[in-house]
């Protein structure tokens, strides 16, 4: 978060000048064996998990061991985690994670010249044809009582959007609804990646977690889940038709309009108990 003097308006038409608090975006180049494969917008901090989560997700790995070699490049990751106000808004000082893997696949499908994107939207079309590749078979059984009190839980710990509005948030559940991994993006599709990769860094399936997102399950989201093995996605916002169908085909359960009072199950109700 960096300080911002701002102007704030009211209806009877006087105002006040004011500091204010504005989120960090900034880019984060990923190296695959030597070769720039996109860049994202994202919010400085947990770097190495938004890498790999983002090539879980985006079917490029299948399993972390593929990984022979994950290092962060540069200095912001840790200027996040100490509190400090990151510097400069470009790639040059060293914004970037290089990942060494054994037979990444799909790697063609991102342009020579990297793509720069925010993790909403830029989806790939062309997955629509490999969407079921890694069928979600979990038996997984989670009790309503416990999704009401997830989107409370998920929403405490944003602390970035607490003070700013400025975030989505992405959190991993135990089917008791103990929390397990918590990460905040300018994108909901970093977000979703951050926590993925947070688990898979430390040998956390996730085949019998629930995941908790704060935007909606559009196509790419509910293919990143599929990728992931996730069982159950719950949204506080809404579904999308292609999600939906992308869900309905392999075997994920999708959650909407969680939000602590109801919520919506549209595909495969049988893991979600009265």
């Amino acid at each position: 978060m960096i300080g911002w003097r701002i102007t704030r308006f009211f209806p009877q038409g006087n105002r006040e000048e004011l500091d204010d608090l504005v989120v960090v975006e900034q880019p984060l180049e990923i190296v695959v064996n030597g070769m720039p494969l996109v860049a994202l917008m994202r919010l400085p901090g947990m770097d190495k998990e938004l890498a790999v989560g983002f090539c879980l997700t985006e079917g490029i790995i299948d399993d972390v061991k593929r990984i022979k070699l994950l290092r962060h490049c540069g200095s912001l990751e840790a200027e996040a985690a100490a509190g400090e106000t990151p510097g400069g808004d470009a790639l040059d000082r060293g914004n970037v994670v290089e990942l060494v893997l054994e037979d990444p696949r799909g790697t063609e499908r991102f342009p020579a010249t990297y793509v720069v994107r925010t993790g909403c939207g830029g989806a790939d079309l062309s997955a629509l044809e490999d969407y079921h590749r890694g069928w979600v078979t979990s038996d997984l059984r989670v009790s309503s009582r416990i999704l009401y009190g997830l989107e409370g839980e998920l929403t405490s710990r944003q602390e970035v959007f607490h003070a700013t509005g400025g975030t989505h948030g992405a959190g991993v559940f135990e089917a008791g609804g103990e929390p397990v991994a918590l990460a905040e993006d300018v994108g909901r599709h970093n977000a979703m990646d951050k926590a993925v990769g947070w688990c898979a860094l430390r040998g956390i399936s996730l085949e019998d977690k629930v995941l908790v997102i704060s935007g909606r399950v559009s196509f790419e989201m509910a293919l990143k889940a599929v990728r992931a093995k996730i069982p159950v996605l719950v949204s506080v916002a809404a579904p999308t038709s292609l999600g939906l169908h992308i869900a309905e085909r392999a075997g994920l359960t999708v959650v909407g309009f969680c939000d602590g009072k109801r919520f919506n199950v549209y595909t495969h109700g049988w893991r979600i108990l009265p």
